[in-house]
C-alpha cells in the first residue's frame, strides 16, 4: 500500500511540473502577430471586453494585424491591435490599440 501511495505522488508531481513547464510557455504568445480573418461582412469587431454586446472599438479589417495578449476569458483573447501593415510602417510610433476578439476570427499566427 505504501509503495502505491508513493507512486501516486510521484505522478502527481511529474502532472504538476509538465503543467507549470506549459504554463510558462503561455507569456510567449505575447509577442506573436496574427493576420485577421476575411469575413462575410468585411470586419472583425475589437471589442472593449470579451463579451459580444461590449462596445465597439473598430473595425478591423481582413490583413489587419493583432498581437496576442496573456488574456483568454472563454472564446476571447485579449490582443494589441494595428491597422494593416502599420506596425511595420512607423515603429515606435504606436503601441497598439487595446481590446478583445473572438479567437475564431484570428488567422495564420507569427
Amino acid at each position: 500500500m505504501i509503495d502505491f501511495i508513493n507512486t501516486r505522488r510521484a505522478v502527481l508531481a511529474g502532472a504538476v511540473v509538465v503543467a507549470t513547464l506549459f504554463a510558462a510557455q503561455a507569456p510567449a504568445s505575447a509577442t506573436a502577430f496574427c493576420a485577421i480573418k476575411e469575413t462575410s461582412d468585411g470586419f472583425v469587431a475589437l471589442r472593449a471586453a470579451p463579451d459580444r454586446n461590449a462596445a465597439t472599438l473598430v473595425r478591423m479589417k481582413a490583413g489587419d494585424e493583432v498581437m496576442l495578449r496573456a488574456g483568454r476569458r472563454g472564446a476571447w483573447q485579449e490582443v494589441l491591435y494595428w491597422p494593416g501593415g502599420t506596425r511595420l510602417e512607423r515603429p515606435g510610433a504606436s503601441a497598439g490599440r487595446h481590446g478583445w476578439v473572438h479567437a475564431q476570427l484570428i488567422d495564420i499566427c507569427g
